[in-house]
C-alpha cells in the first residue's frame, strides 16, 4: 500500500509540473525544447520551393530544410500568435503592455547552437504561401536574407489562430553551417 501511495504522490508530483508547465505558454526565453506544430505543413513545403527558385534565378544553392530552425521559426510565429504582437524579439505581454524576452538569434540558438550565422524573415496576414513569398522578395531587407549566398540552411514557420489582429503568421528561420 505504502508503495502505491508513493507511486500516485510521484505520479502528483509529475502532473502537476506538467500542468505548470503548460500553463507557463509562451511567457520567458523558449529552452529549445519545445515542438511547435505547423498549422499547414504543405504551406510550408512550397515556401520552400519558392525560396529555392528565386535562389536559383541568382545562381545560388538551394536551402537544405533543417527541424531546428523550423522549431525556431514555428516557435517564434506561434508565440506572436499567442501573446497578440509582431516584431522579431521575442515579447512577454502583460495586460496591455509587452516586454522584451530575447532577441531573435537568442531564440534561434536555444533550438541549435551549432550555426555561425543566423537571420530571421516574419511577416503577418498573408493567406497562402504565393503571397508571403512576394511581399518578402519585394522587402529590400527579406530579400536580402532569401539570397544571401552565405546560407545553406532555413527552417520555415507558418502559424494560423482564430483570434487577434493577423490570424496568419509566417517565419523563415536562416542558418549557415
Amino acid at each position: 500500500m505504502r508503495g502505491l501511495i508513493i507511486f500516485l504522490q510521484c505520479l502528483m508530483l509529475i502532473l502537476g509540473n506538467n500542468a505548470v508547465h503548460a500553463q507557463k505558454g509562451f511567457k520567458g526565453k523558449p529552452t529549445g525544447l519545445e515542438k511547435i506544430s505547423s498549422s499547414n505543413l504543405s504551406f510550408e513545403k512550397q515556401v520552400l520551393v519558392l525560396v529555392n527558385a528565386e535562389r536559383k534565378k541568382f545562381n545560388l544553392k538551394p536551402l537544405k530544410l533543417d527541424e531546428n530552425l523550423t522549431q525556431a521559426a514555428r516557435y517564434h510565429c506561434k508565440d506572436m500568435a499567442e501573446e497578440n504582437y509582431f516584431g522579431h524579439s521575442s515579447q512577454d505581454r502583460n495586460g496591455n503592455s509587452l516586454s522584451f524576452v530575447c532577441k531573435s538569434y537568442e531564440r534561434m540558438m536555444k533550438f541549435d547552437n551549432t550555426f555561425t550565422l543566423y537571420a530571421e524573415n516574419i511577416s503577418a496576414g498573408q493567406r497562402t504561401p504565393h503571397a508571403v513569398v512576394q511581399d518578402w522578395m519585394d522587402s529590400p531587407g527579406h530579400r536580402k536574407n532569401i539570397l544571401d549566398p552565405r546560407f545553406t540552411h532555413i527552417g520555415l514557420a507558418f502559424i494560423k489562430v482564430d483570434t487577434g489582429e493577423y490570424f496568419y503568421f509566417w517565419g523563415q528561420a536562416f542558418g549557415r553551417k
